[in-house]
């Protein structure tokens, strides 16, 4: 009796083992999931070019043409010049590097067109990475960006630190060498690499911060009762607080290894169509709308801009630029086809907001 449990558990971890392996094996030949993170690891799709095909809603195209260039970013290549232009690379999350919208439509490719006729000698890249936080971009600049030497790196960020909790461990970290256990293994295997990713996805997902559709999410409503405002006023005041801080602790590194490798820093608040505003097609208040699984539009709005507001505190601090995009912007159904991603008509409108603020701060620096 004793021996033949024995060798059902053995048989049973041998199967464990075979099933791991043959998974491990498996993704290392062909990984259907193409992320762009392994462990702590930024990996840029080099010379890549995707064709998307969507539902064409909300805006959006029926198909997409998608490139990356020899550095893995939209936009052109490098050049033999590069070194005499005035390079700036723009880093953020999906609403920087628009996904969904065909080559030379979002934003940062739509502001280079239009600040090029009165600086020739500006080079402009879109370094945007799908779910990246300023964790994310400390990365890229530590692993990718600030050995290209740019003359400026313009951050949109934000809303993709809501709540993440699953980097306080990750704050006082400058290497990989420095991460936990659970991410280092991810350097090395390519299983749990995946299921690291899938986890991070399934995170984001959970806040409404990947690409959905903006009828989908006002097709659903949810009342604000009093008790739920009371419930984020002292959510505000008291449990983020620590994530706030900890957000400002990584605006703070990002200064830091921009000034340190002679890179100016310029920083952009994230805007959103949450918030107390009518929708234009249905009539119904974007802030009574559900828009993620635990908070309605208004909540959502008013968390985003107490990280906001740590953007601009941090900037003004630390002497830098910044641009209160979040503010300005209209939260028009016309602007986006999601919670925060452009559609071509607002990625122009975004455009422009940047624009209106950054040329007469570019015409200060003197460039050429």
């Amino acid at each position: 009796m004793k021996q033949s449990f024995r060798k059902k558990i053995l048989y049973s971890l041998f199967l464990v083992v075979t099933t791991l392996v043959l998974s491990e094996l498996l993704l290392r030949v062909y990984n259907p999931f193409h992320f762009r993170v392994k462990g702590n690891t930024i990996q840029l799709p080099v010379n890549q070019k995707y064709k998307i095909t969507t539902a064409e809603s909300d805006g959006l195209d029926a198909v997409i043409t998608h490139s990356k260039n020899q550095l893995g970013f939209r936009g052109q290549d490098m050049g033999k010049d590069f070194a005499d232009r005035y390079s700036i690379f723009v880093v953020g999350g999906s609403a920087t590097e628009c996904l969904l919208l065909s080559d030379g439509e979002d934003w940062p490719n739509v502001l280079l067109k239009k600040l090029q006729p009165e600086f020739p000698s500006l080079w402009m890249n879109n370094a945007g990475i799908d779910g990246a936080s300023s964790y994310g971009h400390i990365l890229l600049l530590q692993q990718h960006l600030t050995r290209l030497k740019p003359k400026m790196i313009i951050f949109l960020l934000g809303i993709n630190d809501i709540n993440r909790v699953d980097m306080n461990g990750f704050d006082n970290l400058t290497s990989i060498n420095n991460a936990p256990f659970f991410v280092r293994a991810a350097e090395y295997s390519e299983l749990w690499s995946t299921v690291l990713n899938l986890y991070r996805s399934k995170k984001a997902k959970d806040k409404s911060l990947t690409h959905n559709s903006i009828s989908a999410i006002i097709d659903g409503k949810t009342a604000m009762s009093d008790t739920d405002m009371h419930q984020l006023k002292f959510k505000l005041q008291t449990a983020d607080v620590q994530l706030m801080a900890a957000y400002k602790k990584r605006l703070l590194m990002l200064i830091e290894l921009c000034r340190k490798n002679q890179i100016n820093p310029v920083f952009v608040t994230q805007p959103c169509i949450a918030g107390n505003t009518i929708d234009s097609t249905t009539g119904k208040n974007l802030g009574d709308i559900q828009v993620t699984a635990t908070m309605n539009g208004h909540q959502f709005w008013e968390l985003l801009q107490a990280y906001n507001r740590v953007t601009i505190e941090t900037a003004n601090e630390q002497l830098c630029f910044v641009i209160d995009a979040a503010t300005t912007f209209p939260k028009s159904r016309d602007m986006y086809y999601d919670l925060m991603h452009f559609r071509k008509e607002g990625a122009k409108a975004f455009a422009d907001t940047v624009y209106t603020y950054l040329q007469p701060y570019l015409q200060q620096q003197k460039i050429k």
